[in-house]
């Protein structure tokens, strides 16, 4: 799909885009391999990310960002992430640049402000929010400190390195397997200091679960529509197939609803304008359009989709792996209930 006609991108975007790609070209997919095999990527990605400009888009100038509110523009870096098959690694992207750093701008104190910011900007740091039971946390073999939903019903910032913290890694996992997950435990670590109720820290979970489902949407789109021109069958391209077509042309339908209802989330959140329900139906409607442009474009590789060497096979499981982390943080479902469907029921 043709991301030039997207109304949320102009021209600085547009350079942007082209600025990302040639990092991921560069610095990320000749050692994916190699992060894969090691269950985790280095700090050393985050640095450089965070050197380039490519983490604190939304900081303000003071602590060293880029000081502009458009997410538009980490959307980008993790659509190319997800393109390379990076996708652990542009879940991190997603966790630190488009809901740790916003969450701490909007409800941290000027000390903590201060002090994570900057860290977090430059790729120095890595903060992420924490699933609700603590179980397979990305990033957390690499992180300096977690967001996490305490017993009070609030959420905290709890450094890792602190007395009573432990980081069990997770090896050997079927997908995502760049993403660092590790399980973490905390023994007599106090994690009372709230900096807000998680509805806001749900939100922003929901947008950006949405912006990497439709990102692996699209991937698994673009390789379906790479596969069908190249292979043959009886001597005629796959792609000249009444049902190749038909099945193609379904699913873009899909994805173009839901492109331009994500980037309009996108925009809402950039100008402090997206409500909880959106963001939830967003995630919930991204999640089915994933799944089903990745069991489509697996259908259509026929036997070829199920070996690894062919870049389908993992944007089939990694598309699993981002349903299954989504889950771990919250459930949109509960989230539309409670806002907005039994309302409208009522209201007929």
């Amino acid at each position: 799909m043709n991301s030039s006609r997207r109304r949320i991108y102009g021209d600085d975007h547009q350079a942007f885009r082209e600025s990302a790609k040639r990092f991921v070209d560069t610095e990320v997919a000749p050692n994916l391999d190699e992060w894969r095999r090691a269950n985790r990527v280095p700090r050393s990605i985050i640095a450089a990310a965070g050197k380039a400009g490519f983490l604190g888009t939304v900081v303000p100038e003071e602590f060293g960002g880029g000081g502009t509110a458009d997410l538009g523009f980490l959307a980008i870096l993790i659509e190319e992430t997800i393109a390379a098959g990076a996708t652990g690694l542009a879940l991190l992207w997603a966790l630190q640049a488009g809901v740790t750093i916003p969450f701490l701008l909007e409800h941290a104190t000027a000390a903590d402000k201060q002090q994570w910011l900057p860290g977090l900007s430059s790729g120095q740091l890595i903060a992420v929010p924490a699933p609700t039971a603590l179980s397979s946390v990305p990033a957390a073999r690499i992180a300096d400190a977690l967001l996490v939903q305490n017993d009070s019903g609030g959420v905290a910032l709890v450094p890792l390195d602190r007395p009573g913290v432990t980081v069990i890694p997770i090896a050997e996992n079927l997908a995502g397997r760049d993403a660092g997950l590790a399980d973490v435990t905390f023994s007599d670590v106090d994690a009372k200091t709230d900096l807000a109720c998680p509805t806001a820290l749900h939100r922003d979970l929901d947008l950006w679960f949405a912006v990497l489902a439709l990102a692996s949407a699209r991937t698994a789109t673009a390789l379906a529509v790479d596969y069908v021109h190249a292979r043959k069958v009886f001597g005629r391209p796959l792609s000249e197939f009444e049902n190749t077509r038909f099945r193609l042309a379904e699913l873009w339908a899909e994805l173009a609803s839901l492109t331009a209802f994500v980037d309009s989330c996108v925009h809402a959140r950039s100008i402090g304008a997206l409500d909880v329900a959106d963001a939830a139906a967003a995630r919930l409607t991204a999640s089915r359009v994933c799944g089903q442009a990745v069991d489509q474009s697996l259908q259509l590789h026929g036997g070829y989709g199920y070996m690894r060497e062919y870049p389908i096979s993992h944007a089939f499981a990694d598309a699993r792996f981002l349903q299954v982390m989504a889950s771990a943080y919250s459930n949109p479902r509960e989230t539309l209930a409670s806002t907005v469907a039994l309302d409208a029921v009522s209201q007929q």
